[in-house]
């Protein structure tokens, strides 16, 4: 992460609450009619006051949830808001916004957060004038204003957008003229835009696969074309949590990570996925406790956390007061209750548990809800496994590690510790990370903390790793695409045509 419409990293007071940005106001919006006359001004920190307080109001249909509980006051202004249906600006103060002047943005947080870089470079973050906050209104999808090196030229029915480059952008000169971004019906218009050199790049989604790619080359009507097929795993995975707060299934002592790992090694992943019908060249199971794309992911690698291996299972089990799958307290079978909705996917995880904790004497209870009803239901239920998952939307790995933190247990936000997980020894890790800005400087010291958060995880067990899924792109070689991290979403600002 490197400053841009900031000159430079944040200030960080002594507590790490207050964070100051110098604004570079040498950035201009682009042409807009919401200015009047002069059609245009520079940036000032004022703009992202206005923009995270719209964000916050419309948080039910943005990204709001990054942010949620992390700035003084902004959560409160952004409920009061929508009571009142103040969706336009307001000058409503908000005690941690401030731009005591045009160059300077003065973030207040709640608690320490070394992501915050991180997360201030997500997309939802960008700012908005003001004036086109007021202007445009809902129209913002048909009539942004941004301070890129494109600008929006023209948009039709939310399906067609052309960016143009903006002459007077003030960083380099922008590769392409235009550049649009469409939404077609992929076999009738795709194959002819890379004939007639339109397209350059595109998803290439499961069911069309075949019809033009063969062992991850292009293939069929493609066969021979400047293009290439690149393939990787989504950054995220789905999974279950157990809830520790059960006084038996959430034991941090031995026994209790005995039970849970036995558990997890009894669940035949690649069978439940063909049981609900995955293609395995789009979904396996999720071997490793860290997502794809996360920093410093090959920290959580190695740590066996995802085997299948009923042997193993029957000796860890046997190994700890629940032999034999008998709770000692009543000289019966252990019952594990599972809360979980009624979708294809779940009702085989059901199926393939209960097979798996058959062998291990152990059985099964499971309890239906709507899917609508899951999140309320897993905050407050006392069932003992839940279902869970998580995608990033940005690379830190505070990003999923806050899913185990203790504060976020049961909260209901989005970044919910559904396993109810408390872990002195974790927070205290988790803690010093937090403290850690994403410098070179400290960047070993990162590694050292997320490989020791992975090992406090892997050993307590407190989730059950799932699946992953893959996902395919097709794009042209006559474009020189940029060497850049997973979950960079401005990359297209960094392509350019080959010569």
């Amino acid at each position: 992460m490197v400053p841009c419409l900031a000159k430079d990293y944040p200030q960080v007071s002594e507590d790490g609450l207050t964070l100051t940005i110098k604004i570079d106001t040498s950035a201009k919006f682009h042409n807009s009619v919401c200015f009047g006359e002069a059609r245009t001004r520079n940036l000032k920190a004022s703009d992202f006051v206005h923009s995270f307080k719209r964000m916050a109001v419309f948080e039910e249909n943005g990204m709001y949830w990054m942010a949620d509980g992390l700035i003084k006051g902004l959560d409160e202004y952004g409920e009061t808001a929508r009571d009142q249906m103040q969706y336009e600006t307001t000058d409503t103060k908000v005690e941690g916004l401030q731009a005591p002047d045009d160059e300077t943005l003065v973030l207040k947080l709640t608690r320490p957060y070394a992501p915050i870089v991180t997360l201030l470079a997500h997309p939802t973050f960008c700012a908005v004038p003001k004036e086109a906050i007021d202007h445009f209104a809902g129209q913002l999808r048909e009539r942004a204003v941004g301070t890129g090196p494109y600008r929006l030229n023209a948009v039709a029915d939310e399906k067609l957008y052309v960016f143009k480059r903006w002459d007077d952008y003030r960083g380099e000169k922008a590769a392409f003229e235009r550049v649009v971004f469409k939404q077609c019906n992929f076999w009738n218009e795709f194959l002819d835009g890379y004939k007639n050199d339109t397209y350059r790049e595109i998803p290439l989604w499961p069911n069309y696969y075949d019809r033009v790619a063969k062992e991850g080359e292009p293939a069929g009507a493609l066969a021979g074309t400047d293009t290439e097929i690149i393939e990787e795993d989504q950054h995220g995975f789905y999974f279950l949590s157990f809830n520790m707060q059960d006084p038996l299934w959430g034991a941090l002592d031995e026994d209790g990570r005995a039970l849970r790992r036995a558990v997890s090694l009894c669940l035949d992943r690649e069978e439940l996925l063909t049981a609900a019908g995955y293609n395995p060249k789009w979904a396996t199971p999720q071997p490793d406790l860290f997502p794809a794309g996360m920093e410093f992911e090959d920290a959580g690698q190695g740590l066996d956390f995802g085997k299948h291996d009923l042997k193993a299972a029957k000796d860890v089990l046997d190994g700890s007061k629940y032999k034999g799958g008998i709770d000692p307290a009543t000289g019966k079978a252990l019952t594990l209750r599972f809360l979980t909705t009624d979708a294809r996917l779940y009702e085989q995880i059901v199926n393939g548990l209960r097979t798996g904790l058959k062998t291990l004497g152990i059985r099964l209870s499971a309890r239906y809800v709507e899917g609508s009803e899951l999140r309320a239901e897993v905050n407050s239920a006392d069932d003992q496994l839940f279902v869970s998952g998580w995608f990033l939307d940005y690379p830190d790995p505070v990003n999923f590690l806050q899913l185990f933190w203790s504060e976020n247990a049961a909260s209901g936000k989005e970044f919910n510790n559904v396993a109810r997980y408390n872990s002195p020894e974790f927070d205290k890790l988790f803690l010093q990370y937090e403290r850690l800005h994403a410098t070179e400087q400290n960047a070993a010291k990162r590694r050292e903390l997320v490989t020791a958060m992975a090992g406090v995880i892997a050993k307590d067990q407190p989730i059950l790793p799932l699946l992953r899924q893959r996902e395919a792109r097709l794009r042209s070689t006559k474009v020189e695409w940029p060497a850049l991290p997973r979950r960079t979403f401005n990359d297209i600002r960094f392509a350019k045509g080959k010569k």
